[in-house]
Parts: C-alpha cells; structure tokens; sequence
C-alpha cells in the first residue's frame, strides 16, 4: 500500500511539471505568433526549469522558430537577443528532428528549413565578401546539406564551399568537394585546374596531372585547363612542353597577358637552370624578359610580371657576380674583373626601377611587400647607394626591426 502511494505522488508531481513545462511552452508560442521575442524568450528559458523540455520536440521546434525570427527581424532590440540565430535554429532544428519521432512537427520543419537553407547561404556569401574563407566554406555546405533534406543536389553551392575552402587553404574539404562535384559531372572547368592545383600543393604531380587530362578531354578549348597544364611541366622541368602548350593557347588568347607571364615564367626557370648550356640559359633569359614585357605592355598593372621582370634582371646580375668572384679567385686577372662587375652591376640597376616599380603598385598591407622590400635593399647595398638604403630602412626595420 505504502508503495502505491508513493507511485501516485509520483504521477502527481510529475503531470505537474508537465503542466508548467506546457503552460510556458504555450505562453512562447503566444508571444511568438504575436511577434514579441523577448517574451517569447524568456517562457522558452522558464521552460528549461524543467529537465524533461529538452527531449520535447514542441520545445525545440519554438527554440528553432524564435531563433529563425530573431535573425530576420529588423527591430535591433530583437538582433541583439541572440549572438548566433542562425547557427541555434539550425541546432534546434535537428533537435527537432530527433525527437519528433511521430512526424507531429513534419510541415514547420520543412518550413523552418526552407527559410534556414536562405538565411546560412546568405551568411556564407557575407563570410566569404569578407574574406572569411573557412567560415564561408562551413555555411555554403551547411547550405548544400539543408538542401539534400529536400532531395536538391545544389552543385552550385557545393562549387561555392569548394571554392570557399580553396581559398581558405583547407586542402582536404576543398579537394573532397570538388571529386564531389566531379561526380556529379558538375559542369564547371575550374574544378578540374583547383583539383590539379590541390594536388600540385600536397606534393603528388602524377595525380595532378591526370585531374587535368581529365579536365581537359571534357573541355578541351579551355584556356585555364590549359595554362593550368602548362603550370605543371613547368614544375616538373618539363620546358618544351610547356612551351608547347603555351603556344597552342597564345594563338587562342593573343591578348592575355597571363599566358604571356607563364611563357616568362616558363622561360625564367629554365633560364636558372644549371643543366642547360650558356647559350641556352642566355636564350631563356631573353626569351624570359620579351614574355615578361608583352604581359606589361597588355597589363601596365601586373605586379607579378612587373617584379618577376626585375628578379630576373637581378638574378642575372647574381650569375655574372658569382661567377666573376670564382674566376678572379683561379686567374688573380683583375682586369677582367673589373670588366665582369660593370656587367653584374648593370645587371642590377636594369633590375631596379622595376622593383621599385613594383613596390609602388602594392598597398603598405600587401603581403608581397616584404618580400619586395628585402630585393631591393640587397641590390642597393650591392650597387653601393647608401641614400636609397636609408631612404628604405623604415620599412625595412618593420619586418626585422632595429639593429641593437
């Protein structure tokens, strides 16, 4: 007897929680439908009183719609009553969706989902305007999956967490994407060049390339496949290839100055290269600096061509420098040194103005200044101009600071 009774308290108290656990539920849903939030927000947090809400679909769904309505509303009290709208309906969503196992809540969910799959793709193309590669990529495939809740595969949008993550150096979910939408037969020639590009990076130049004949044998006119596929026998040594290739897409594009830039590009490695002959290397070189000039002369405003042009200059000057001090060291002729170092010192100073050119076309945030800034203070101490050393010496001591 002693037993019953205490399962009927039992009972007893537990109607009663359910009852103010469905009281405050129900005063959320009132507060809601007359679109006042912050009300409506604390009956959801009185409901949390009770450790049974959180198995409650009802409690989810409310969290879900409130949230959803926090993020659209255009009253500011309401914005500020949640950090992440967005990011808590979308948690409280598939809340829902575990506990609803009765389908009770099956058209609000596909109603709140619709208008979530807009807000977390908008959200992405905010994260990825800002440059906020990662955080763009995550709400772009957040999209994608939302979506699929629908049976809709948007390519589209998994092109953009693809793309997002790329940019964002996430190699991995960036390639895992993009063999996605290779599956897919997405049909977009990009995914073909990130992929070898991908691959490139983490060091596997046979996969590389077979992403790009692959690319290229379904779009073969491409000309991005094609500068892509060139980028790679350049890596890999392969020069004549590369030229070839090249030249098949010059007569394509004769007006891209990027394709002129590889061909710089192509011709400056080869030009370093040791195994090739004097005669050889001197050929590269020009070749080098005529490619380099035609990119200018169609882009005055290409920085990489800009400054590679005056590395190449520099560099040359190094190759004569280097190869005038070994000869002095074996002959002692003095003489011809004398002669070897106008030629490396005017190596140098054809080096200059376009390194100089090329730091006035950079922001004082560029990333590529600094490396700018060191090329130029190791020619002016070589070429013996003490007044542009000091003229640089702030930017310089930026990067490396003070000398104690």
């Amino acid at each position: 007897m002693k037993r019953l009774l205490t399962l009927s308290l039992i009972l007893i108290l537990s109607s009663s929680v359910l009852y103010s656990q469905s009281r405050e539920l129900r005063r959320a849903n009132r507060q809601l439908g007359r679109e006042v939030l912050d009300e409506a927000k604390e009956h959801l947090e009185a409901a949390k009183e009770h450790e049974s809400v959180f198995s409650d679909p009802e409690f989810w769904m409310l969290k879900a719609q409130l949230h959803l309505a926090i993020a659209v509303s255009e009253k500011p009290e309401y914005r500020k009553l949640s950090d992440n709208p967005i990011g808590v309906a979308d948690e409280a969503l598939q809340k829902v969706q575990e506990f609803d196992e009765n389908n009770v809540f099956y058209l609000e969910i596909q109603q709140a989902m619709l208008l979530l799959s807009e807000l977390v793709f908008n959200e992405g193309v905010d994260y990825y305007n800002q440059e906020q590669w990662i955080k763009a990529a995550d709400n772009f495939f957040r999209a994608y999956e939302i979506n699929l809740f629908f049976d809709a595969v948007d390519t589209t949008t998994l092109y953009n967490a693809a793309l997002s993550a790329e940019l964002g150096r996430d190699l991995e979910r960036a390639k895992g994407w993009y063999l996605d939408l290779k599956e897919l037969r997405y049909d977009q020639p990009f995914i073909y060049s990130s992929l070898a590009n991908i691959s490139m990076t983490l060091g596997d130049t046979l996969q590389a390339t077979e992403y790009i004949q692959f690319g290229r044998e379904v779009y073969p006119e491409d000309l991005d496949l094609i500068f892509t596929e060139a980028n790679i026998h350049i890596f890999t040594g392969d020069i004549e290839q590369a030229e070839a290739i090249l030249n098949i897409a010059i007569e394509r594009d004769p007006d891209n100055p990027s394709l002129y830039f590889a061909f710089g590009a192509n011709y400056d490695k080869m030009a370093q290269d040791t195994t090739y002959t004097d005669e050889e290397r001197l050929f590269a070189f020009n070749e080098a600096v005529k490619a380099y000039e035609k990119a200018i002369e169609l882009n005055p405003d290409y920085f990489d061509a800009v400054y590679n042009l005056g590395v190449l200059y520099f560099n040359r000057g190094i190759r004569i420098f280097e190869e005038a001090e070994e000869r002095l060291r074996e002959t002692h002729d003095f003489r011809q040194y004398e002669e070897d170092e106008k030629m490396f010192r005017d190596a140098w100073l054809e080096a200059q103005p376009y390194l100089e050119q090329s730091m006035e076309m950079i922001d004082d945030d560029d990333p590529n200044l600094r490396i700018v800034v060191i090329s130029l203070v190791e020619l002016y101490a070589r070429t013996n101009q003490p007044d542009k050393l000091e003229e640089i010496r702030p930017l310089y001591e930026r990067f490396y600071g003070t000398e104690e």
